[in-house]
């Protein structure tokens, strides 16, 4: 006798239901029932079938499972950051009709928003249909984005680049739509927005090994600032070249960044550190002291953050550039360092906690403490195969060849 027939289900109603679609239409093409599906992830048919259909909440543990059983290679977690954040802002929306704060939302469900035990209280925005004219638009957007970035970071920093990027890519083509059709000072402001979502983008295609992506949307960054005028993100993107360019191109685009008119004393600081470091990588260790102290000073003198997603820990910040200047001049002298940077990071920066152990671990090698070397690698390979981070994985490898060779 042939089941009930299925419900049929809509992606463009929420990002829940985009998700529940994909998962039905991933087990559909294995020829899988609910029953059978369910049996190999731990999870009931009713529950599954609440989640094709965008009708329960979504874990990170159930799809990771789906995502394994149906061989989705990642595709199924790109689609989750987004129906978490949509499930989060639900629930911010009903505490504050009932006049609640945000104490009164599930902490289990705000752990699972971040993976860090952090929430935002964010509007609900609909967002369904692009607009066609200006007052159409909603002047609390770019606000709006701004949070939701800031969220999204942190997601990056618990769980890796992966578990945002398609929630990102989203984003910035909706962010665009708007931005085209506004005018005047709502316009600008997007593109304000828009430029720091595409250097969070450019970031995270950085983290995935995707080096032409990051190139275009850092090339996006870099546009938008210049036309909304907004010299920040204009100096921060410059940081960013510097960062993944060869020596003497990293060094120019780090002095130009240094230069931006008007661009706070906290981002000017991150230039000095990539122009530090493009020192260190030519060899010159006086021109790193230089650089380093430069950042410091800039550090002490203004008290405004760098751009979102980024804000804050600045000192910290040029403590790790700086580490990373004495790993490639002399790597004794970085050891400590990276130790005490890696006990005064928030052990929410898992990501960047994997990478500095991998960063701890080569600097180690090169300085001829192989046993230990060993044991802060294995560290550094248990969080990357978690987060996937690229960067991580390729100084795990440089490590490999090191130890290899000894």
């Amino acid at each position: 006798m042939p089941g009930r027939p299925l419900t049929p289900t809509d992606p463009t109603a929420s990002s829940a239901a985009r998700l529940g679609h994909e998962v039905r239409m991933r087990r559909l093409a294995e020829g899988l029932t609910l029953a059978a599906l369910g049996a190999q992830v731990g999870w009931s048919p009713q529950h599954l079938s609440e989640l094709e259909r965008g009708r329960t909440s979504v874990t990170r543990a159930c799809v990771t499972a789906l995502d394994g059983a149906l061989g989705a290679d990642g595709a199924l977690l790109d689609l989750l950051p987004a129906a978490v954040c949509e499930r989060a802002f639900a629930t911010q929306a009903r505490a504050a009709a009932r006049g609640a704060t945000i104490e009164d939302v599930d902490p289990i469900n705000r752990r699972g928003l971040l993976g860090a035990g952090a929430a935002a209280a964010l509007p609900v925005l609909a967002l369904d249909t692009a607009p066609t004219q200006a007052r159409e638009i909603d002047p609390d957007l770019p606000e709006h984005w701004t949070a939701l970035l800031n969220l999204l970071s942190k997601h990056d920093d618990a769980f890796g680049p992966r578990a945002v990027q398609g929630a990102v890519r989203h984003e910035l083509g909706v962010i665009a739509e708007h931005r085209a059709v506004a005018r005047g000072e709502l316009r600008a402001a997007l593109m304000r927005v828009e430029s720091c979502w595409s250097e969070f983008g450019a970031w995270l295609a950085h983290d995935c090994g995707d080096h032409g992506g990051r190139q275009g949307l850092l090339e996006r960054a870099l546009h938008l600032a210049r036309e909304a005028d907004y010299p920040d993100m204009l100096a921060w993107a410059r940081a960013r070249q510097a960062q993944w360019a060869d020596a003497p191109m990293a060094l120019r685009a780090a002095e130009a960044g240094l230069r931006t008119p008007r661009a706070s004393a906290h981002t000017r600081a991150m230039c000095a550190t990539r122009a530090a470091y493009a020192h260190a990588r030519l060899g010159d260790a006086a021109s790193v002291e230089r650089s380093v102290a430069e950042a410091d000073h800039l550090v002490a003198t203004e008290s405004r953050p760098l751009p979102p997603p980024d804000s804050g820990m600045t000192g910290l910040l040029v403590r790790r550039w700086e580490a990373r200047c004495w790993a490639a001049l002399n790597p004794a002298r970085a050891i400590g360092m990276y130790d005490d940077i890696l006990r005064d990071q928030p052990r929410t920066w898992v990501r960047e906690q994997g990478l500095y152990l991998a960063y701890l671990a080569n600097a180690c090698a090169d300085a001829g403490e192989l046993d230990r070397a060993r044991a802060e690698g294995a560290k550094a390979l248990a969080i990357a195969r978690t987060t996937k981070s690229a960067t991580a994985t390729r100084e795990l490898k440089r490590l490999g060849a090191v130890l290899q060779a000894a």
